[in-house]
């Protein structure tokens, strides 16, 4: 005869879908039973002798498996299963009930509570068998589907964030992070179909070809993202304020012209501070103005007859080179 680790270790190998079983029984000899039939099978095996043992097994490492007799000390059968399914991490374990032949009512009612199967005794190996292997397949075919799930729920949210990430670059200007021009015309869009007012402000920087010219496209960049830093503090975060394309930037707001009388005070205190560029392996410290202008868009209007006027009144602001 082969000796007993022999054994279990050439079980083990034809049983790569075994499992950690736990059983729950009082009485020694039948978890004794128990065990070496389950070994034989290829399956690990932990023992509980009470209702309070499995708590603690359970607790202390995972189980696939359990195997609960119905009669027990300190929390019996009823008791423990209760317990079980009330714990999350343990409502889906797979439970087969263990009973005598005059048990079976209340092995109905185990089954009404959640245990997955039963047992009666004296066992018979081949029914344990085929219990044990159907309720650990139900398990991994549930395990397999729960990992799928949560994989599919992950890839749903990474797509979610990709789509966001996605939205967010084809609205915003890539330089500055302001809208771009076509999140502004979206937008402006949205307010002609609500029919409600609204004010476009215009600006355009004054001297800023010079300073590109003077300290290249590196530090013409930097400039423009401070700038686009420095209107957006300017406005409200209800307005929504964007890059128009090259230096001219677009202000939409839910203001009148009298509302906006100080709008031109508040972008030019805002660039009156010098702002620090790159000029080769130093820097310089440089100022920009800009001309402001501004229109009120009412229902009737045109949008390109708004754009039009502040367009207007921009360039009657700006000083001429």
């Amino acid at each position: 005869a082969l000796p007993i680790s022999v054994v279990r270790e050439s079980a083990s190998a034809l049983s790569p879908r075994s499992g950690r079983i736990l059983i729950a029984d009082d009485d020694r000899s039948n978890r004794n039973l128990l065990r070496r039939c389950l070994e034989m099978e290829g399956h690990q095996v932990v023992e509980a002798a009470s209702g309070v043992q499995v708590l603690e097994a359970l607790r202390e490492g995972h189980c696939d498996l359990l195997l609960l007799d119905i009669v027990m000390p300190e929390m019996d059968g009823f008791q423990t299963l209760a317990r079980i399914r009330r714990e999350s991490a343990w409502k889906d374990l797979p439970v087969i009930m263990i009973s005598a032949f005059d048990e079976l009512s209340s092995v109905i009612h185990c089954i009404g509570m959640g245990a997955e199967d039963y047992l009666s005794k004296p066992f018979d190996r081949v029914l344990l068998r085929a219990r044990v292997d159907a309720s650990l397949e139900k398990k991994r075919l549930r395990d397999a589907e729960r990992r799928k799930t949560n994989e599919l729920e992950r890839a749903l949210q990474l797509l979610e964030r990709a789509q966001e990430q996605l939205a967010m670059k084809a609205s915003q200007d890539a330089l500055t992070g302001l809208a771009n021009r076509h999140s502004l015309s979206a937008h402006l869009e949205e307010r002609i179909q609500a029919n409600r007012s609204f004010s476009i402000v215009y600006i355009d920087l004054n001297g800023f070809k010079k300073i590109n010219d003077t300290y290249g496209h590196h530090a013409g960049d930097h400039l423009l993202r401070e700038v686009g830093a420095r209107l957006r503090s300017s406005f409200r975060s209800s307005d929504l304020v964007g890059r128009w394309g090259g230096d001219e930037f677009v202000a939409v707001v839910d203001a009148d012209l009298a509302q906006l009388s100080n709008a031109a005070s508040r972008i030019a205190d805002s660039l009156s501070r010098t702002i620090a560029i790159p000029a080769g392996d130093d820097e310089c410290h440089v100022t920009v103005a800009a001309a402001v202008g501004v229109a009120t868009w009412k229902p009737g209007d045109k949008v390109s007859e708004v754009f039009q006027r502040a367009d207007t009144n921009m360039y009657r602001a700006k000083p001429q080179d």
